[in-house]
């Protein structure tokens, strides 16, 4: 009997610590649960504190322009088409070119799936009579027509010029934001590989992404935003690894890389080094590398048979325009996020006016008798100043040997 209590009492000893076990068991499982979920809820905080607090600071760079124009009282027809213009201000990769904007369809503004933007007045049908004249253009966001909808494009004003003129035209807007003429040069070649119909005519309209792209990076020849690409591909490879490199790419921590660089004991070693430009060496480059490009573009002219015209578009940091003070401001806030830009755009332009090609056009000085508000950014006009110079291109386009 004694043997057999002894034997009772182990197993309940041995049950009561099971059971003590799974109590302890039991509340710390509970407590990491707590705990992780109040590290979970506290990193979300920090998360989206540090995004309202740095926000991406690749935004497009009308921005400031465009809220300044509104707060002045923006009519209805302009903020929708302000809207729209967000909405559709995404890109998608395409071969070659890098970049093209994704498809959109609104009210105001049109996209197809291969990032054309609409353009009205024309007649691009898929049997294409001979009488039909068919002109690319190619350019930057000022061609693409940021600023204004589908009808008030330069490319659209120039087809209604045509429509006027009771002479049928195929006009196809291949300009792209952001890009440069030796990006505009290689998605010509694409077109004239791939296009069932042939141009008749090609027109490029250029001159501030080429400073501008310069500016960036600090050389000529190389499109936009040429440094972070290639920072993006650079680091590819090890982004491909397992590890943790995704942290960097968080909101917290770039929130604390802020936060670090201004502590007193930060490594100033580790920054980026800052751009260095020389004004007129960069200009010369710049210029010299357009004008390479419209000897590749007229050899490919004389090989797929159509007229090249190349045109460079005012800038509010050149010309002789009278600045409306909505203006001038505009402008002060470009110099003031560009410190040096304006040296940059002159020196360029100035090297532009002196090109002497038959096909190109210096268009810089266009607006200098013009007097109203025309511009929503250093480049880009409103709906009356793309009149402006579609009429002038139109004039370009009909009697190329009286410019």
């Amino acid at each position: 009997m004694p043997i057999a209590q002894s034997n009772d009492q182990t197993v309940e000893s041995n049950q009561s610590s099971t059971t003590q076990y799974k109590s302890l068991l039991k509340s710390f499982a509970v407590r990491f649960c707590v705990a992780v979920t109040l590290a979970v809820f506290l990193l979300a905080a920090v998360e989206f504190y540090s995004y309202r607090r740095y926000l991406p600071a690749d935004r497009d760079v009308m921005e400031p322009a465009v809220k300044l124009d509104l707060a002045k009282g923006g009519s209805a027809a302009e903020r929708e088409y302000w809207k729209e213009f967000e909405q559709a201000n995404k890109v998608t990769y395409h071969q070659y070119v890098l970049w093209r904007r994704a498809p959109y369809t609104g009210e105001v503004l049109a996209i197809d799936q291969d990032g054309v933007r609409r353009t009205p007045h024309t007649q691009c049908n898929n049997d294409k009579d001979d009488k039909t004249l068919t002109i690319w253009t190619f350019g930057d966001s000022v061609m693409w027509g940021a600023g204004s909808p589908d009808e008030e494009t330069i490319p659209a004003f120039i087809a209604r010029d045509y429509e006027k003129a009771d002479r049928p035209v195929c006009i196809v807007n291949y300009a792209e934001k952001g890009w440069a003429n030796t990006q505009e040069t290689i998605g010509l070649i694409e077109q004239l590989k791939h296009a069932a119909h042939k141009p008749d005519i090609v027109l490029f309209y250029d001159g501030g992404t080429e400073a501008f792209a310069a500016y960036q990076s600090g050389r000529a020849d190389v499109h936009s935003n040429y440094n972070s690409f290639k920072n993006f591909l650079d680091n590819w490879g090890a982004s491909q690894k397992a590890g943790f490199s995704y942290l960097r790419q968080t909101n917290t921590y770039r929130f604390l890389e802020k936060i670090a660089v201004r502590a007193p004991f930060h490594n100033q070693k580790n920054e980026a080094p800052k751009v260095t430009r020389d004004t007129d060496a960069l200009s010369a480059a710049i210029v010299e590398n357009y004008l390479q490009n419209i000897d590749i573009v007229n050899l490919l002219a004389k090989q797929y048979g159509f007229r090249a015209i190349f045109a460079w578009y005012p800038n509010m940091a050149v010309g002789q325009k009278q600045l409306t003070p909505y203006e001038q401001q505009v402008l002060n806030m470009e110099y003031q996020k560009f410190p040096g830009l304006g040296q940059l755009y002159q020196a360029t332009y100035q090297r532009g006016r002196e090109i002497n090609r038959p096909d190109f056009h210096y268009l810089g000085d266009l607006l200098d008798d013009q007097k109203d508000s025309l511009y929503v950014g250093i480049s880009h006009l409103k709906p009356e100043g793309n009149q402006i110079v579609a009429d002038r291109l139109f004039d370009i386009l009909e009697h190329p040997t009286s410019h």
